[in-house]
Parts: structure tokens; C-alpha cells; sequence
């Protein structure tokens, strides 16, 4: 099982937009187990210090769902983030699902 992922960051305004593309790389399908409503968490550091996080404060159903991903197939997740001061920063986007990981950083600018 090879979960491939990668991240793309938009900045319109000073605010964040992501998208983690998870891809399956492997030759056999891959079920990914949620235990809630949010699929995929985003961060944002700044100088290696965690400035914002999408699950943080906030609160998702508490609902068991499943998805799963053909070989060669891909999901994209996608948020948007609060709005940043001008500077230089990492995103981080991960896969929320219980039993599968899959990480993808990228820098960004504001």
C-alpha cells in the first residue's frame, strides 16, 4: 500500500486555500477509516511554530465513515484557513483517516 500526497496552497487576500491530494500508488485498493466528519487536517507554521490548525477549537460529527481508492485513484480534501500576516510559511496537510497516514508539506507566501 503506497499513499502518495501532495499539497497546493492559493492565497487570496491575505487568507489560505488548501488542497491535499491523496493519490493511491499501490496496486491494490486502500479503505481509509474516518471516525468523524473531518477527512483531512491542515496546519500552517511560521519559523517551525504552529500558527493555525484546522481542527483546532472546532468540533466535527462524530460519524464512522469509509472511502475507498482504486489504484491509481485519487481524493482531493480541501479548506480554507484564517488570514495571515505578510511572511513566509509551511502548510501541512494530513490524511484524518484512522488507519492510513499520508503527509504533505509546501511552503508558501503571503
Amino acid at each position: 500500500m503506497t499513499l502518495e500526497g501532495t499539497l497546493d496552497v492559493t492565497v487570496s487576500d491575505g487568507t489560505p486555500s488548501f488542497a491535499l491530494t491523496v493519490e493511491n500508488a499501490g496496486t491494490e485498493p486502500v479503505t481509509f477509516q474516518f471516525m468523524t466528519g473531518c477527512s483531512a487536517d491542515f496546519a500552517v507554521e511560521a519559523d517551525g511554530t504552529e500558527v493555525w490548525r484546522l481542527t483546532e477549537n472546532r468540533m466535527f460529527t462524530q460519524v464512522i465513515s469509509s472511502e475507498t481508492l482504486e489504484p491509481g485513484q485519487q481524493r482531493t480534501y480541501e479548506a480554507t484557513g484564517d488570514s495571515l500576516d505578510p511572511g513566509q510559511y509551511t502548510a501541512v496537510g494530513e490524511l484524518a483517516a484512522k488507519n492510513h497516514d499520508c503527509t504533505a508539506r509546501t511552503d508558501f507566501s503571503v
